[in-house]
């Protein structure tokens, strides 16, 4: 039998699955993901009385290194990804074990990960596989967005795109959920939160990402709702981690959330009926793929194919009515565009289009992130045909 002793830090985790084996044992299932030096991650799953042994060390807001030594671990390959897991009473776990090795590690990751940020991420493991898995199978079409916007198929589609606005302000970029699963809490109940799916209770409620952007490919622009599994593979933090920092972004959102902006990325949508109806203007994201290569191997010919020479587009499709940016006397509409953002769009990267911010607020009812059929609209729209809105040079 081939076994395998792995060293590296907890970077990830999924909630523990109670399990009945073949013979009739009742024994646990917790997978967890590791990372070492050179930053290669690897599953791994512990049963029994590992998942006891580590689940006081998983807190949500640890900020320092958990490092472990797995010792005799299986290796299984699956769907061409390689993962680990225990083997009856030969394997063994060692949390944090005071070697030299394991303290030069540690300090190693310190040094490439600052210790103020948080380290354990909630990761699904049910997803059978990711983004980037999913397009290196090599059978996934990519869309434009004009051919996503157009759409009248429902169902999920594959789209790149660059995004160039975040259409979150100080208190929607978040909301409050269960701790165990993505269900929107409400009012406690006395100084408990209940969840109303799970039934799981605690004293404090968990926070959750729901960031509404705007991605732009030079066919015009879409809508997207980030939920939390992906803003946090994006940005790489916690929303309750960040939640209390007083730098806040001129439109209120947290400064973090920055780094979003100018991302290129693939984007897995839902299309949904409200969305081909016209009604529903947003879309919710269910992957995203930051991988550069794929992107560049995936990109439709028709992507950016409107965008000049010095990297820069005449026109910004934000499905909304066509209006004239020297003449914004327009009653009809209220955008308030700083002369900076729209020199932005001029140049390279579209990417301050975030400036033009357009506040009608439609209210989301959470109930599952996973549920994929609720969304926030920033955007007011018409119904009908998708029009665009041009940008003229300031010397026409």
């Amino acid at each position: 039998m081939e076994i395998a002793d792995i060293m590296g830090e907890v970077v990830g985790k999924e909630d523990p699955k109670e399990l009945i084996t073949s013979k009739g044992k009742e024994t646990k299932r917790l997978a967890i993901l590791v990372e070492d030096l050179d930053n290669y991650r690897i599953g791994c799953v512990l049963f029994g009385d590992m998942v006891d042994q580590i689940l006081p060390y998983l807190d949500d807001g640890r900020v320092e290194p958990l490092i472990v030594v797995l010792q005799f671990f299986r290796p299984s390959r699956w769907n061409e990804k390689t993962s680990v897991q225990s083997h009856f009473d030969i394997s063994k776990l060692r949390i944090n074990p005071d070697l030299e090795e394991v303290r030069d590690f540690r300090d190693r990751r310190l040094a490439a990960i600052p210790s103020n940020l948080v380290r354990i991420s909630q990761v699904n493991t049910n997803n059978s596989h990711s983004g980037a898995d999913e397009l290196k199978r090599g059978d996934v079409t990519v869309n434009t967005i004009e051919e996503a916007l157009n759409s009248t198929q429902e169902g999920p589609l594959w789209i790149a795109g660059t995004i160039v606005a975040i259409n979150s302000g100080k208190d929607d970029w978040f909301y409050k959920s269960c701790r165990k699963c993505p269900k929107k809490v409400e009012t406690p109940i006395g100084n408990r939160y209940e969840c109303g799916k799970c039934g799981h209770t605690h004293g404090s409620a968990s926070l959750r990402f729901k960031v509404e952007v705007m991605a732009y490919d030079g066919t015009g622009s879409i809508t997207l709702l980030l939920w939390d599994r992906e803003t946090v593979q994006l940005c790489g933090r916690q929303a309750e981690q960040i939640k209390d920092e007083e730098e806040l972004y001129a439109e209120g959102y947290p400064a973090a959330l920055e780094s979003l902006l100018e991302r290129k990325l693939l984007f897995k949508v839902n299309v949904k009926s409200s969305n081909i109806k016209l009604y529903d203007q947003v879309y919710t994201v269910m992957k995203v793929c930051e991988d550069d290569t794929i992107f560049e191997m995936h990109l439709p010919n028709k992507t950016f194919s409107t965008v000049t020479d010095t990297g820069c587009s005449n026109s910004v499709d934000l499905s909304a009515a066509m209006v004239d940016i020297n003449n914004l006397s327009d009653s009809q509409y209220s955008v308030d565009v700083v002369e900076d953002s729209v020199t932005s769009l001029k140049c390279k990267t579209p990417a301050k289009t975030a400036t033009m911010v357009l506040k009608q607020q439609i209210p989301i009812n959470i109930e599952n992130e996973e549920e994929l059929g609720f969304s926030t609209n920033k955007l007011t729209r018409n119904r009908g045909k998708r029009q665009k809105m041009q940008l003229h040079d300031s010397n026409e």
